[in-house]
């Protein structure tokens, strides 16, 4: 750029001035001490990581006895340009990053000449650079990765001493309870057949002691089947539609009857605590159809809804009237599965006549059912259903 010239009196044109670097020093500040330490301007200036700072040394050429203007700036840094009469500038802790520093000249009332540049780049730290940063997010996931292997080690620790207690429990029920009842249930046999040999099987004594051998016929198979929900790991799960058809599969009492068992929506996992109290509710409904309905199909549908499910048992069978819907001695059958269906936060339905067989249908919200799920504080957590 051209700049224009002061002709003093009396004397010839003065040459345009041209701003020239004269070095640079690694330093925070600028003193004399710096001068002799000056590095020449030969190429692009690489400072060290963590340096303090760098004094940028410029000049103009040729010199005159006259003074001279000079502005700077560095370009990634500073967007404004600084004017100043001196010959060095200083700039301290510069951040990990590459910069231009431009400087110009002129004369009073003249204009800027062209800038000088030189190249600046300022080292970083390895935890500065953008790779430390991806090696650290590799870690974290890592680190993530492995506490979630751990818990899920810890989970199926935890679920080996649950599975391992209701063994346990399924073993001394066996040993104990079902032979209590088959002890029972031989000397209710045995007088029952005293009360046939001798002509009196229609006596009060007789029709009570034939009542006590169905009531602990009940409570066998009630005993059978708890035994059975023990011992089956399968059944800790969170599908229902997997535990239900199993259960449903397992517990066919006549192979004449047939049972569809059917899924709608899309399945949203369950808490295995209210999963155990569906499947019930879906196994006693299942086998009232099969031993008192007579039925010949039995129908099962589950539906998921957006914010329930509901579980439908209808068969085809003989149905009974609304008055007999309630439990008769021995049998608890429609008692046990209300019970089921109000700790589960839902309503259980029972439809019912001796033209269009029976109708057990459970509605509960997934709402409802988490909270059903959540262990209570008097009950030990790790015990599980």
């Amino acid at each position: 750029m051209p700049a224009s010239t002061a002709n003093p009196p009396g004397g010839p044109a003065e040459a345009a001035p041209k701003a020239v670097l004269r070095g640079w020093s690694v330093s925070s500040e600028i003193t004399d001490e710096l001068v002799p330490a000056v590095t020449k301007v030969d190429g692009p200036v690489t400072l060290d990581p963590g340096c303090l700072g760098i004094v940028l040394f410029f000049d103009a050429v040729p010199r005159s006895s006259g003074p001279a203007q000079f502005r700077y700036r560095l370009a990634g840094y500073e967007t404004g340009w600084t004017v100043t009469g001196s010959h060095a500038v200083q700039y301290r802790k510069l951040s990990p990053g590459s910069y231009r520093f431009q400087v110009q000249v002129r004369r009073p009332d003249g204009a800027w000449t062209a800038p000088a540049e030189l190249s600046v780049v300022q080292r970083s730290f390895f935890y500065q650079t953008w790779y430390f940063y991806v090696v650290l997010v590799g870690c974290a996931i890592l680190l993530a990765a492995q506490l979630l292997q751990q818990r899920d080690q810890l989970l199926k620790g935890q679920m080996g001493i649950v599975l391992e207690e209701r063994n346990r429990i399924a073993s001394d029920c066996h040993d104990t309870l079902m032979a209590g009842f088959a002890a029972i249930s031989w000397q209710l046999e045995a007088t029952a057949k005293l009360f046939r040999d001798s002509g009196a099987e229609n006596t009060p004594a007789a029709e009570s002691c034939e009542l006590a051998r169905s009531m602990v016929a009940h409570c066998q198979a009630e005993a059978r089947r708890i035994i059975w929900d023990l011992r089956d790991t399968e059944d800790l799960t969170d599908r229902l539609s997997e535990a239900l058809g199993r259960a449903i599969a397992a517990h066919r009492v006549h192979d004449t009857v047939k049972t569809a068992f059917e899924v709608q929506g899309e399945e949203i996992p369950v808490a295995p605590g209210a999963v155990h109290h569906l499947v019930c509710i879906g196994q006693e409904a299942v086998s009232n159809a099969a031993r008192h309905a007579g039925a010949n199909s039995i129908h099962v549908t589950l539906r998921y809804e957006s914010d329930s499910l509901s579980l439908s048992v209808r068969d085809d069978g003989r149905g009974f009237h609304a008055q007999d819907s309630t439990p008769r001695t021995g049998h608890f059958g429609i008692a046990v599965m209300h019970e089921r269906a109000r700790k589960l936060g839902g309503s259980l339905r029972v439809t019912s006549s001796a033209s269009a067989g029976t109708e057990v249908a459970l509605t509960v919200g997934f709402h409802h059912i988490n909270q059903a799920a959540r262990p209570q504080h008097d009950v030990v957590r790790w015990i599980g259903v």
